[in-house]
């Protein structure tokens, strides 16, 4: 049986690889953007493409989302319980604060991500004004805990910069047993508006590959089906489906539409982190914890739930071959000046290096794009126009717009 050790790594314990800074270096900008500060060169390795990071904005600390709402503003959710609001001048407030809710000290615990109604600025659409976010509730001393793991929706107020607190309706409330292995990524499918979120293992002795436990998986839900004008606990009309099981901590996930497609990056637990692949009419086990990555596990072998077949991952790395800890998966980088584009870029919490994956005949390759040589970043985000970002688990730090050639 595992140890407790063990089970605890996870999406990089973050408040202990703090330690890990670096230093910027400012250079000419490309043009046509605002709010930018300098650009970020990173160090240039012949043979291998040049990134480049743009900061954005100030004053945003430990970032765990940037995204889009249909139009050019950026929001960018906090562990906390903020969210703020960029507007295209770079003027920066308040879009919601729900910090006297959420639980983020103690654990893996905060307010893990948000996405905006595929229909948010349609007053035809029934996801007219809303918005969905995840985040962790209760309380933890560090022996006890009554934990929740939320998923809930929000409506924006009289003010389009201004979300009102006051609306929340609960599609889930997930019990939760230790501190770490939240998961906690939201996407939606832009074409049904089906929303896809994912779920840690809880440290649970196999509960991903329990079939009547949301924990370790990717679910589903329709949140069309849940009355506009409810607030409160609206469990009973949006039953989720789970269409991804066998996972440790999804930290973050993208939905390909162009492909029909999802990738999930999963953290990993002591030798590999892999990133795997779900067709979104599929329905696929990864074999955590039977397997890490392609490595079977030995404390169960015996186990009944883990005689049958996986599907294996689309890339994995190991940690031994570099200063890994966590991978991070990111987004389909298709850009307004090549939307035919179609990598995927991730990267890792310790290496501090974005990747770009790709696929070459039948074959994954991941080519590495440069090292952000400042602080840890622990999510990438897109703006409406297809540009991405990256955020950063720092204090009273910019975002980070990329440029990827």
């Amino acid at each position: 049986m595992m140890t407790t050790a063990t089970k605890t790594r996870l999406l990089a314990p973050l408040l202990l690889l703090l330690l890990l800074t670096g230093r910027l270096a400012a250079v000419a900008p490309p043009p046509g953007e605002v709010a930018q500060s300098s650009v970020i060169d990173l160090p240039v390795v012949i043979g291998r493409p040049a990134l480049s990071l743009t900061p954005v904005g100030e004053g945003f600390t430990k970032v765990t989302a940037i995204t889009h709402a249909g139009d050019a503003r950026l929001f960018v959710a906090e562990l906390a319980g903020v969210i703020k609001v960029m507007q295209p001048d770079g003027h920066i407030s308040v879009f919601l604060d729900i910090t006297d809710r959420v639980l983020s000290t103690g654990g893996e615990y905060g307010l893990f991500d948000l996405a905006f109604h595929p229909g948010y600025s349609d007053p035809a659409s029934p996801g007219f004004g809303f918005f969905y976010v995840i985040y962790t509730t209760g309380w933890d001393d560090g022996e006890e805990r009554d934990v929740d793991y939320i998923l809930a929706r929000f409506r924006v107020g009289s003010d389009a910069n201004a979300a009102d607190a006051g609306s929340e309706t609960r599609l889930l409330v997930e019990g939760q047993h230790s501190t770490v292995h939240k998961g906690g990524a939201l996407e939606f499918d832009p074409r049904n508006a089906r929303l896809y979120a994912s779920l840690g293992d809880d440290s649970g002795y196999l509960v991903a590959q329990q079939e009547d436990s949301y924990k370790g998986k990717i679910i589903r839900l329709d949140v069309n089906q849940v009355p506009q004008a409810i607030a409160g606990d609206a469990r009973v009309f949006a039953r989720p489906e789970i269409v991804a099981s066998g996972l440790r901590n999804p930290w973050r996930i993208a939905l390909d539409a162009a492909d029909n497609r999802l990738f999930i990056g999963d953290v990993g637990d002591g030798s590999w982190e892999e990133i795997n692949l779900l067709a979104l009419d599929g329905d696929d086990n990864y074999g955590w914890p039977c397997l890490e990555g392609s490595l079977v596990n030995g404390d169960f072998t015996e186990e009944a739930a883990c005689r049958r077949p996986f599907t294996p991952a689309i890339y994995q790395y190991a940690h031994q071959a570099a200063p890994v800890c966590a991978v991070i998966a990111g987004r389909v980088y298709r850009p307004p000046h090549n939307p035919d584009d179609g990598r995927f870029i991730y990267g890792d919490l310790c290496s501090r290096e974005p990747h770009a994956l790709s696929l070459v005949g039948d074959t994954w390759q991941s080519t590495p794009l440069g090292t952000q040589p400042e602080g840890l970043f622990t999510t990438f985000g897109e703006a409406g126009d297809g540009t991405l970002y990256l955020g950063s688990f720092d204090d009273s730090k910019p975002i980070y717009r990329m440029y990827i050639p």
